[in-house]
């Protein structure tokens, strides 16, 4: 019945013509009645195509000739003139019916090509958002089965083996006689899909890269291969295509990861290895060398000389001593493993804490205390803070020239709490603000020879971010110096906890 429909709206296109044409008979000549006729047959022509217009055209022949052509009501057609009418009326209806069809099905492919460009558009859009291969295979077969409502497989090929990846409907496995196909069709090299067999349940198409096929997609519908007409045959192609190309971008995507990953391994280990050689070797030999004078030649030394090579040897293992906990803590940072006791803290001690103990490592240079009164206690580590404090005070040493001021400042800051360690050195460089938290990255302006790994700051950067603050580098704007300024927010209400109280010893 569905078939019938259109020659059923040709016949009611003619009808009508025949209506218009016997109201305006009495006013036109039968040259411009035929016009309406021709007309009928151009709609027939772009509403259902070329079949329904000839059924139309041999309707309005007839239609004319009985109703307007001498004998009225007769088919017969007597006079010479009025056959030519009606050959040429029926010529002229053919090729204009067969135009205006042609122009029908021109639209028509428009129109399914730009659907389809649509189509390829979105999926292309949302190719850009995937960073994972499954979830680009998924995205594939899904996308197959919601444009064109067939089932869709994928299968991937890794390290030689071709394996169903992906289905839509979801499926457990692929029989043999497909699996068989499916691997034809990669093994071809081809750009055409395998052949199809009677067992077989998919058309197989290539995904095709520039110089190999890295799987296939199969297409099936009803439980056979499906049968695709052209335009969807070029929309399953053009698919497997951009599938193709986002599998080479996310292969070159991890290449680059993995490449880049293994130079900041190899960097690491590089920097690892030169500061143990240099801050394990160094104080070692130092220690050696002292011990075995203190050993050999005591008795050829003053009491004076004797007491510099004892200090010798325990300043050089209290470096050594610093060098391990600062590994020691940054594997605890970087493997997640820091534990961080947030109890209500006096920062006021903390500070007091930290001045003590680097109070060694200050040697000359002056340190000053800027502590705003009433501050108040915040849910933090004191020990952890503590140990910033004195990195940030040893770094201050290592840079600043010696009888210089290094000062910790500590106040208010509209909602938060901020500590400042400010010194009197050359500052930083720009182009080191960004990396100077990093493991093992160290500056060369102004350095002083005292040894260092270039960890101190990177511990701090994890330490006080594990407590939940914030902690950045700058310059001073006063004068040539670096500024490390540590946030932490305020509470909201009083801790009234009693504090922590830090250990005073290294």
């Amino acid at each position: 019945m569905t078939r019938l429909l259109p020659y059923l709206g040709a016949s009611g296109m003619t009808a009508l013509a025949i209506l218009l044409a016997l109201l305006i008979d009495t006013y036109l000549f039968v040259a411009n009645v035929a016009l309406v006729f021709l007309t009928a047959v151009v709609l027939a022509a772009l509403r259902w195509g070329e079949l329904p217009a000839l059924f139309a055209c041999a309707l309005s022949v007839a239609s004319l000739n009985f109703f307007f052509l001498p004998p009225i009501h007769d088919l017969r057609v007597n006079d010479p003139e009025n056959v030519v009418a009606v050959l040429v009326f029926i010529g002229v209806a053919i090729l204009v019916g067969r135009f205006a069809s042609r122009a029908r099905a021109d639209a028509r492919l428009a129109e399914q090509r730009a659907t389809v460009t649509n189509k390829l558009y979105i999926f292309a859009g949302r190719l850009t958002s995937v960073d994972d291969l499954a979830d680009l295979l998924s995205l594939t077969a899904r996308q197959i089965h919601e444009a064109l409502g067939l089932d869709a497989i994928v299968l991937f090929a890794e390290r030689d083996v071709l394996a169903l990846r992906s289905a839509m409907p979801p499926i457990e496995f692929l029989g043999e006689v497909d699996l068989e196909q499916a691997e034809q069709c990669w093994r071809r090299q081809e750009s055409a899909p395998a052949t199809e067999s009677a067992s077989c349940h998919y058309l197989f198409l290539p995904l095709r890269a520039a110089n190999s096929i890295l799987g296939v997609v199969g297409v099936g519908q009803d439980g056979q291969p499906a049968s695709l007409s052209r335009e969807d045959l070029r929309f399953v192609e053009a698919i497997a295509d951009q599938v193709a190309l986002a599998i080479q971008r996310l292969t070159l995507v991890t290449e680059v990861h993995r490449a880049r990953v293994a130079a900041e391994t190899e960097r690491l280990r590089s920097a690892m290895l030169s500061a143990i050689s240099h801050d394990l070797k160094t104080p070692l030999a130092s220690i050696l060398g002292a011990a075995t004078s203190l050993a050999s030649y005591s008795s050829y030394y003053q009491q004076q000389e004797r007491d510099e090579l004892a200090e010798t040897i325990r300043e050089e293992a209290e470096r050594m001593n610093r060098f391990v906990a600062n590994l020691l803590d940054i594997t605890r940072i970087e493997s997640s493993t820091l534990e961080v006791r947030q109890e209500a803290t006096d920062i006021e001690e903390v500070i007091g804490a930290a001045a003590r103990r680097a109070r060694r490592v200050l040697g000359d240079h002056r340190l000053g205390l800027r502590i705003a009164p009433e501050l108040p206690m915040l849910a933090i580590d004191g020990v952890l803070l503590e140990q910033v404090l004195f990195n940030l005070l040893d770094n201050a040493a290592k840079y600043a020239p010696p009888g210089s001021t290094v000062e910790i400042e500590a106040g208010r800051q509209h909602d938060r709490i901020i500590i400042k360690v400010t010194d009197e050195g050359p500052g930083i460089l720009p182009q080191d603000l960004q990396r100077i938290f990093e493991k093992f990255y160290r500056s060369d302006r102004g350095r002083r020879q005292r040894a260092g790994t270039g960890l101190g700051l990177a511990i701090c950067r994890g330490f006080v971010e594990a407590m939940g603050g914030r902690i950045h580098a700058g310059n001073r704007t006063d004068r040539s110096g670096a500024v490390f300024i540590i946030a932490f927010p305020e509470p909201p209400e009083p801790l009234s906890l009693p504090a922590t109280v830090c250990d005073d010893d290294d």
